[in-house]
């Protein structure tokens, strides 16, 4: 697969790489509101560039025949017709990757050979590879752990008490955690860093322990100004160790009673958390990084929700959201009532019984104001893991890439390659541009009220910071389908096949 990587991936060099940083969110959000631009009516005969990935992978990120709009191109009848209107401009986009867990860090960068790893690691973040620009990294451990072993950054005997966090220290992360994150900034200056807790020191919590198990784990109050400092103690950490990160969300899945790290923690608590100590403290500390709440799945958050309010009046930059449950509206409907605040999706793994495939993923959460969309971890062993609970939280999950020990090897995923098509071409400070399409994305019932789509033609489309157009379309049906695109009086035809992903790019 080595080879065929670079082979697929090293032939698209001619294109067109990212040229602006996106920012912090709280700043993308200003390409959130419609605007409307001076409307070009005269007919465009633009080259438009094409790559494709299939569904049997026969075709990576393969360069097709570039088509050219024309004034009388027309669609045949019946046809889908994606009619883009870049005068009107959504939300800013900066941009999709996946989870830096314990187990991905470790994998990449102690289980495979300097070679092979620092092949891999320009697969994933340089512009000749996929160019990734978004990372989640947990704050301590996740389920995720390389030796099954929970931690924070701030573990004591039971019984004893830090608050002044005398003790804290991100020793732990220095021998591969925070050398994969430097290299990865490195190979792609513009990423986007999120650092999300799945539990702070035990002692914070009522039950003295990093799990949530039967929903004991519940912060303490009195311990929310300790907790506040524990991310101003993170954020200094990893920024003196080359590695800034850009934003954090509170809580990773608040409730959920899990055996490995976890807290209780109620949405009115949460929001007690942002509007009296998190933000407070980030702005004492000079630190301008981008606060998110809920971290949880889709779900109907409306106005009256104690999070909405609290990104709606600032004390929150925004939402993170995880797939498993619920529909990508949800996400819209957060940002109808508070249309200033920053839409992420942060987690979204892939394997058995996933609703999503990456391709839709992505298109379904842009098109609903996601502003970012991270899948869950880079890199995992051949039958998942290793976890502290393998298949409890995370049933068969995979990772966007496949690191193997005993072989010292890896294998790319079909979700490499369609974050791939996304991301080379998708530029960091994209702005969303309108454009139809042909699915719906229903909750059914019967999938555990997992969001159902229709089979048909999806798109997204953007304009780049240098101007360049992007469509990116997936075709979620099984057959091939013809269709037309539209733009400023002119079309050109394509046909894609089925479960394939395809990217047009013109100027």
């Amino acid at each position: 697969m080595l080879s065929l990587a670079v082979t697929a991936l090293l032939g698209l060099a001619c294109c067109a790489q990212a040229t602006a940083r996106a920012g912090p969110a709280a700043r993308a959000v200003r390409g959130a509101r419609t605007a409307r631009t001076t409307r070009t009516t005269k007919a465009t005969t633009s080259r438009v560039l094409i790559t494709q990935t299939t569904q049997n992978l026969s075709e990576l990120v393969r360069p097709l025949a570039a088509r050219r709009f024309s004034a009388a191109t027309r669609a045949r009848p019946g046809q889908p017709v994606i009619a883009i209107d870049d005068s009107l401009r959504r939300q800013r986009f900066f941009g999709v990757g996946g989870g830096m867990t314990d187990s991905s860090a470790w994998l990449i960068w102690t289980q495979l050979p300097p070679a092979q790893r620092d092949a891999l690691m320009k697969l994933l973040f340089s512009p000749s590879g996929a160019h990734l620009s978004f990372l989640r990294v947990p704050i301590g451990a996740s389920d995720y752990t390389h030796d099954a072993t929970p931690y924070s950054y701030d573990d004591l005997p039971a019984g004893e008490t830090d608050p002044q966090l005398t003790k804290f220290s991100v020793a732990h992360d220095e021998a591969y955690i925070l050398p994969a994150l430097r290299a990865a900034r490195t190979l792609n200056p513009r990423m986007y860093l999120e650092g999300v807790p799945w539990s702070p020191p035990g002692w914070m919590k009522t039950n003295d322990a990093l799990d949530n198990i039967d929903h004991t784990g519940a912060l303490e109050p009195r311990y929310d100004g300790a907790f506040a400092q524990y991310f101003v103690r993170f954020l200094r950490a990893y920024a003196a160790q080359g590695v800034p990160v850009n934003g954090v969300a509170i809580q990773d899945e608040p409730n959920e009673p899990n055996p490995y790290p976890g807290m209780q923690l109620t949405p009115a608590h949460e929001a007690i958390l942002a509007r009296r100590y998190l933000r407070p403290a980030l702005r004492s500390a000079g630190l301008p990084v981008d606060l998110f709440g809920w971290d949880l799945s889709w779900g109907p958050l409306g106005p009256d929700d104690p999070l909405v309010r609290a990104a709606a009046q600032g004390a929150l930059s925004g939402l993170a959201w995880h797939c498993y449950f619920g529909r990508p509206g949800d996400m819209a409907r957060a940002h109808a009532a508070a249309p200033r605040s920053v839409q992420i999706v942060d987690e979204c793994s892939s394997g058995a019984n996933d609703a999503f495939p990456t391709a839709e993923l992505l298109i379904s959460s842009a098109r609903n104001w996601a502003n970012a969309v991270g899948m869950w971890n880079l890199a995992l062993v051949p039958g998942g893991g290793p976890a502290q609970a393998l298949g409890y939280g995370c049933a068969a999950c995979t990772g966007i890439v496949t690191i193997d020990p005993r072989t010292q090897r890896y294998t790319l995923s079909r979700d490499y390659w369609q974050l791939a098509q996304f991301s080379r071409f998708v530029q960091p400070g994209a702005v969303r541009v309108e454009s139809p399409n042909f699915v719906s994305y229903t909750l059914g019932a019967l999938r555990h009220y997992q969001t159902v789509i229709t089979p048909g033609l999806d798109d997204v489309a953007f304009v780049n910071p240098d101007g360049s157009r992007v469509l990116f379309a997936y075709n979620n049906s099984p057959k091939a389908i013809a269709f037309a695109v539209r733009w400023r009086g002119s079309s050109f035809t394509d046909t894609i096949p089925g479960h394939a992903t395809t990217t047009f790019r013109w100027r």
